[in-house]
């Protein structure tokens, strides 16, 4: 099926008393990670340097805690120096954690939110929050991820509760400003082709918590992580549960990155091991002292051989394109990478999942400069700025072959092409494209634009996409 930004905005209105389009601009944004300038730390200048690689939308979360340290107290350190980053052509996605060491029922400065203790509180912190943002914040989300008892400590009644006064109280600080619904994990497979541990929990959770907030959002929140071939059936899901409960709303991927640690097969036997409650370096330092650790669990360490880095880059760059594709061609409208820069420590569980995956590096006397994803991501920013729609072209006698057509308002068509890989990363072998599209002048260039010669004017195709205009 072929979405747009009209239809989307069609579908949009048909079910809201929202009377313009959501979504314009770039698709492609990055979130910062997960505190920002937590006492004693300082905030970091971030913006520019994302809006450099293409990253036009930027997502931040700041904690309760450090926007009102105790009773009506308000600090406004953090958000003064985010809002001081944002230009006129950015969109920003403020998320808002309910944790706080007075204010909620679980005492905590970060991890994990729960219900204010005084909703009448809650209520004038979020409202504080927002008018003090002044317009120049145009989403803001309440907690993420509330499947998750590390991030969320009550279940899904107490969310949803929550959830109403959070949406009161934007609405009446900025009537304009919208609501995005805690981000939904995404870690599951609704057809059931790739499922994840405890899926079917995750998905009761969801499917109550739209039934419970409709009428509390206006975008919902599907993070696409793990297999990126199952984002159409769980993007699908989401939207049979909304169409059940008051409506289609837009949906939006605050993070994304890939392949995980645990995309890889041959790394799920570690999850006992790296996952266990406290698990910290001692239990990477086993890890490494397993006999013939696979390359797929090697490439993830920090001292990994330079030719397992590379491959490790390899498969990001093209994880990269095959997401934000996947993304589009299912009908999300704007897509974040997480993250922008990642603090962990060398030899923990947490660095050995995620500290591969930053768009930005820092140097030695505390400058952020770009990493080595940020060219790859800068290169399909630029390819994707004025994406207006997507939609796959399928051949059902190749169905491992993927061509995603972008229409973009200012440029003719663009055609990107691969063939799916293994869990290895590796594809059965190269295709040969075909069909009317292909007719008349056409370029062929890998993703850094380099043009790709066809020596008997045949296109073929491997794991890596090429693009095609």
């Amino acid at each position: 099926m072929r979405f747009s930004l009209s239809m989307v905005a069609a579908m949009f209105v048909a079910h809201s008393a929202m009377s313009e389009p959501l979504m314009l601009g770039p698709p492609m944004g990055a979130a910062w990670t997960a505190v920002y300038g937590l006492p004693p730390g300082k905030p970091d200048s971030f913006v520019p340097q994302a809006r450099t690689i293409g990253a036009k939308s930027t997502r931040l979360t700041l904690y309760w805690s450090q926007l009102e340290p105790a009773p009506q107290v308000r600090r406004w350190d953090e958000l003064d120096a985010y809002l001081a980053q944002l230009g006129p052509a950015d969109e920003a996605v403020l998320t808002l954690a309910s944790s706080s060491p007075w204010a909620t029922q679980v005492s905590g400065w970060v991890f994990p939110s729960s219900p204010a203790k005084d909703p009448k509180a809650y209520y004038a912190f979020v409202r504080a929050v927002v008018e003090h943002a002044k317009g120049k914040i145009r989403f803001f989300q309440s907690d993420p991820e509330p499947n998750n008892p590390f991030y969320w400590s009550a279940g899904v009644d107490a969310f949803a509760a929550q959830q109403a006064i959070f949406y009161r109280a934007v609405k009446d600080a900025d009537h304009a400003a919208l609501v995005v619904l805690g981000g939904c994990d995404g870690l599951f497979d609704p057809a059931g082709k790739d499922p994840l541990p405890h899926q079917d929990n995750t998905l009761s959770f969801y499917s109550a918590l739209i039934a419970k907030t409709a009428g509390s959002y206006d975008v919902f929140d599907l993070r696409l992580y793990a297999n990126p071939y199952t984002i159409p059936d769980r993007v699908a899901w989401v939207r049979h549960e909304m169409e059940k409960h008051g409506g289609l709303k837009p949906i939006v991927a605050t993070e994304y990155d890939g392949p995980a640690f645990f995309d890889f097969h041959s790394n799920r036997r570690f999850a006992s091991l790296l996952m266990a409650p406290g698990a910290g370096p001692a239990a990477v330092h086993q890890l490494r002292q397993m006999p013939d650790l696979p390359p797929q669990t090697r490439m993830f360490l920090p001292d990994a051989p330079p030719e397992l880095a590379t491959r490790l880059l390899t498969l990001a760059t093209e994880d990269l394109v095959v997401r934000n594709l996947m993304a589009l061609a299912s009908g999300v409208q704007k897509t974040m990478f997480w993250d922008i820069w990642h603090q962990s420590d060398p030899g923990t569980p947490n660095d050995l999942f995620y500290g591969r995956y930053r768009l930005l590096e820092r140097t030695s006397d505390g400058r952020l400069v770009p990493g080595s994803l940020a060219k790859p991501f800068a290169a399909l920013a630029a390819r994707l700025s004025d994406a207006v729609a997507a939609e796959r072209i399928v051949d059902a006698a190749q169905p491992d072959l993927y061509v995603i057509r972008i229409d973009r308002a200012a440029r003719r068509p663009l055609f990107v092409a691969w063939v799916r890989p293994n869990m290895l990363g590796d594809a059965a072998g190269p295709r040969t494209l075909t069909g009317s599209w292909l007719h008349g002048n056409r370029r062929v260039s890998s993703l850094n634009g380099s043009a790709i010669r066809e020596p008997d004017g045949v296109i073929r195709v491997s794991a890596t996409p090429v693009f095609i205009e």
